[in-house]
């Protein structure tokens, strides 16, 4: 005959050891970070990129709003353009003692003049990466001071080192951002707030776009050879590769150069740089070639009478 009492005693073991290995699961496999991020630790984050660009940043305040803007004092379009914008997105954080881990994706844009627009060319993007902050607290509000940043390995070592300083869950969506649209159009979106602010700063007035939306040419596109192209950039390499204008900024002053192509689709024709002044258009400097097939020589100019 069964015994009832035995029954329900060994029914409150099983139960028991059912619920302490529901609670070890738990444990094993309990989420051991937040991702309700708090509005200091965003700030935080977004300033460290130009802490660790080793850029200032400036406020400046745009219908009633305080906007940020970074500022390249002096400045050549071809390392790295006037002004810098920064995006992250910030997956998850955890507490670990007075620290705070943040694991977020973060990247930046340069922006530079180019044939009026301000153009972004360089940058980062996505940037997996684990940050360090010191959180101080007065009861009432907290600050986040940043520490350190370590960003994932390149190449081979890439996925393994998101793995490893990454939260599993985490490290997935990192290893799959680069295709994912929604945090692409936020990283632009918040790059150009920048870059919107920078324009403010200086008052001007130009379209903000990406080189890749634009089609910026070269002079072998105008039918020049190849050699030709080369040669006349090996004489002028601050001119950059590009028909057209870009600008930069020299000890304060600003500059434009310009690359002017005049001739036919068959490579017969004249090529002429010209660096002015922004401001004043007086011509600081100026060489002018004509161009036939592979060859090519300086044209002089002429003396004046």
């Amino acid at each position: 005959m069964l015994n009832n009492k035995k029954f329900a005693s060994g029914l409150i073991c099983v139960g028991i050891v059912a619920i302490i290995a529901a609670i070890a699961v738990s444990v094993i496999f309990a989420k051991n970070y937040s991702t309700d991020i708090p509005a200091p630790l965003e700030e935080a984050v977004a300033l460290s990129t130009f802490t660790r660009q080793g850029v200032s940043v400036s406020d400046i305040v745009i219908d009633g709003e305080t906007r940020h803007y970074a500022a390249l004092p002096d400045s050549s379009y071809l390392s790295g353009g006037e002004c810098m914008g920064e995006a992250h997105e910030i997956l998850g954080y955890s507490h670990k003692g007075k620290n705070v881990e943040v694991y977020a994706l973060c990247g930046y844009n340069c922006y530079g003049f180019r044939d009026g627009m301000l153009v972004d060319d360089s940058g980062a993007g996505n940037v997996p990466t684990l940050l360090t902050f010191e959180k101080v607290s007065d009861g009432e509000t907290s600050q986040y001071i940043f520490k350190s940043a370590k960003e994932a390995l390149d190449g081979g070592e890439f996925t393994e080192s998101v793995k490893e300083m990454f939260p599993a869950a985490l490290a997935r969506k990192a290893l799959s951002a680069s295709g994912d649209e929604a945090i692409n159009q936020s990283r632009e979106e918040q790059c150009r707030r920048y870059a919107e602010a920078y324009l403010v700063s200086i008052g001007r007035e130009a379209k903000i776009s990406s080189y890749h939306d634009e089609s910026f040419k070269i002079l072998s596109d105008f039918g020049v050879s190849v050699d030709v192209s080369n040669a006349l950039y090996e004489l002028h390499p601050e001119y950059s590769i590009y028909v057209g204008s870009f600008e930069t900024l020299e000890s304060g002053v600003r500059y434009v150069y310009s690359t002017v192509w005049d001739g036919d689709s068959d490579g017969t024709g004249t090529v002429t740089y010209t660096k002015k002044e922004y401001d004043s258009g007086k011509v600081v400097k100026t060489y002018k070639y004509s161009v036939d097939g592979d060859s090519f020589k300086q044209v002089k100019p002429k003396k004046k009478k």
